[in-house]
């Protein structure tokens, strides 16, 4: 409250000089004092502007004691200045100068509680320069002040030169200061080890302590792109701040993630960028950890593991049942009560709902064990080895069937659970990395591709016909492609052995086998055969 009654009063006064040299200072002193002033009175009423505030001050400081100066020698002239300098004391010793330079000192009062509400947090974008320098507005404010040491000089003015020294003054006082309170390394970090799986998010509570003597305005910004900081920025005191700290690590990254710590003073004069490594983490691969809970659920069930009896009867088509559990193209012959209206109009394709019973569905998992790098590959057995574990515990009939990129590796009729598990853990060693030999970014849609080529059979003009022709022919490569392909052949045998129906679970991370995969669900699915990318399951 006292500081902001102290500032009122410095606006105050500063809005009496400025009328006052508006009114009684010659030209071209007059217009300018009467343009600082429209805009301090309208700075004074609206504070949502500090670095104007800060600009518009500066100016006031080099102006008005030049129009004061002029007021001051028109009073002389007048013989007024004589006559009100006998009750001014020591002021009646000062040449006019001296007085008009002193009587602007309360504006280093207001650029100092200025430039603390302008200080906001370090830009986090700008260019990393580790260790201490000097802001841009430390670098304008010396401008500034030299600037006018030098028209002083030109223009012969004692009164600017005498105002431009005191600014000047107050501005190394205040830099000394602030360099003395702020070290090169303003911020320690304690290093928190913590361990955590790989592809998990994890949050840390991170607790920087300040090593200034001042309040320091913050603001951290993580280096790697997996780790994320709230809040971003901050004040930082004697009492220290809390932050969270977000990581998701990637197999292959760094153990000891960067963030970069960037801090300024209160007034925003000296800043101090600093790359710190605030936690230690022990990353832990997918795979090893899923391999664990399989080999601890083995190690629990022992021998009082379930043989699960063979699958259903065969029936032609999934059986009516209470438990909604995918939607599905239309086919004919489908009641039109399990018309799924809100994908048919989001599509603008006839979708039906399918409902089985709960626990009646056996499952076919297909997997493909070729990957393009370990974080694949660590990803593809975590998935696998899950998967047969979620349905050993749930004790469904589970089948197999695993390929890579150049044959069939395994197909199983539905066996025990137990066993199934056994078989995901054994072929997580014959997953295989292959050097990608292309990009696919979004695999055809087959269903729509046949779709657009019987709609344009119907139409008669040549351009139709002749986009037509097109769409077949990538129809039939696709076809083609996909009729020996190792993920048709696998999910074939597999199919063969397993009666709809059932559901399929798909491990793939769709890089070769992609269009594949696309042209045999969408066959199987005629025949009862539900397929579920891993990846909508989650």
């Amino acid at each position: 409250m006292k500081a902001l009654s102290l500032r009122t009063l410095g606006q105050a006064y500063l809005v009496v000089l400025l009328l006052l040299a508006t009114i009684l200072s010659p030209l071209p002193y007059s217009p300018a004092a009467l343009v600082l002033l429209t805009v301090t009175l309208l700075l004074f009423y609206r504070s949502r502007y500090p670095r104007l505030r800060v600009a518009i001050t500066l100016a006031t400081m080099f102006l008005l004691p030049l129009a004061l100066e002029q007021l001051l020698g028109y009073l002389a002239d007048t013989g007024l200045l004589s006559t009100a300098s006998l009750s001014l004391g020591v002021f009646a010793l000062m040449p006019a100068q001296g007085i008009a330079a002193i009587a602007a000192l309360p504006a280093i009062y207001l650029l100092d509680s200025g430039l603390k509400e302008s200080t906001q947090s370090p830009d986090p974008t700008g260019e990393l320069k580790p260790g201490r320098s000097v802001t841009a507005t430390t670098t304008s404010l010396f401008v500034s002040a030299f600037v006018m040491l030098f028209v002083s000089i030109v223009i012969s003015s004692p009164t600017l030169f005498l105002t431009s020294a005191i600014l000047t003054l107050y501005l190394l006082v205040v830099l000394v200061r602030v360099l003395g309170a702020v070290p090169v390394l303003a911020i320690d970090m304690p290093v928190i080890e913590k361990r955590v799986i790989a592809g998990s998010t994890t949050d840390i509570d991170l607790r920087p302590v300040s090593r200034a003597s001042t309040r320091l305005v913050s603001t951290i910004v993580p280096i790697e792109p997996w780790v994320k900081a709230w809040p971003m920025s901050f004040s930082l005191d004697g009492t220290g701040a809390q932050l969270l700290l977000s990581v998701t690590p990637p197999l292959a990254g760094p153990s000891r993630p960067q963030v970069r710590v960037s801090v300024v003073d209160p007034r925003g004069l000296v800043r101090v960028d600093q790359v710190v490594e605030p936690v230690a983490l022990h990353v832990i691969p997918r795979a090893t950890y899923a391999e664990w809970l399989a080999m601890r659920y083995l190690e629990q069930t022992g021998t009082r593991g379930t043989v699960v009896s063979t699958a259903p009867e065969p029936s032609p088509m999934p059986k009516r049942g209470t438990e909604y559990f995918d939607s599905r193209g239309y086919q004919p012959g489908d009641e039109l009560r399990r018309v799924d209206w809100k994908h048919t109009v989001k599509l603008n394709q006839l979708t039906i709902k399918e409902f089985v019973e709960a626990g009646g569905r056996t499952v076919i998992i297909g997997v493909n064990l070729s990957v393009s790098d370990t974080e694949e590959a660590d990803r593809l057995a975590f998935d696998l080895i899950t998967t047969a574990l979620t349905l050993a515990q749930e004790t469904v009939p589970t089948s197999l069937a695993a390929y890579n990129h150049e044959a069939v590796i395994l197909t199983t009729t539905p066996i025990d659970p137990r066993e199934m598990l056994k078989q995901a853990l054994a072929l997580v060693n014959s997953i295989t990395l292959v050097e990608p030999g292309g990009r696919v970014l979004q695999p055809a849609d087959i269903s729509r591709l046949r779709r657009n080529i019987v709609r344009l059979k119907e139409a008669t003009s040549q351009p139709a016909q002749q986009l037509m022709q097109i769409l077949d022919f990538e129809y039939q490569a696709i076809e083609e492609a996909a009729r020996n392909h190792p993920a048709t052949l696998a999910l074939s045998r597999a199919t063969e052995r397993v009666p709809p129906p059932a559901t399929i679970f798909l491990v793939s991370r769709l890089n070769n086998d992609a269009e594949a995969i696309m042209v045999a669900t969408e066959k199987l699915s005629r025949r009862g055969f539900v397929t579920i990318p891993l990846e909508t399951t989650r």
